[in-house]
């Protein structure tokens, strides 16, 4: 009975550690590259040019659709939350949401959102519903 016990532990055991998880490239399972989802509040050079989009606004539409609904309190008339949203381009301000349609994508390094009350301590009143950073290749 002991020397069944002792196979059947050891066969366990072995079958177990068999494989390795290694594959032919020689990479384990757990360590294959997963494309990268940064920050909520951040949308990278990388994750647009795999996007296939054409520009700022499509970008932030497929990707973080969350950045252009605003967290902030909005008008009552203002359905979508995007009044208020104010977008920079590179440190200085461009206008609306409407505005990041008029951004390359080609151009873009960095898109980040910016809550209503960092928005305001960095740029001082005027953001209900925050900011949109864009960075751009220079």
């Amino acid at each position: 009975m002991r020397r069944i016990v002792f196979v059947l532990g050891s066969a366990i055991l072995l079958g177990g550690c068999g494989g390795g998880g290694t594959s032919s490239a020689g990479t384990t399972a757990a360590s294959a590259p997963r494309p990268a989802r940064g920050s909520a509040n951040v949308i990278t050079e990388s994750e647009i040019q795999g996007a296939n989009v054409n520009n700022a606004y499509e970008a932030i539409q497929r990707l973080r659709p969350a950045m252009l609904r605003g967290r902030g309190s909005a008008s009552s008339n203002d359905q979508s939350g995007t009044q208020g949203l104010v977008v920079y381009v590179d440190g200085s301000p461009l206008g609306g949401v409407q505005a990041l349609g008029n951004i390359s994508a080609l151009n873009v390094r960095e898109i980040r959102y910016l809550n209503a009350s960092d928005a305001t301590t960095r740029f001082g009143t005027g953001h209900p519903v925050g900011a949109i950073l864009v960075t751009t290749r220079r």
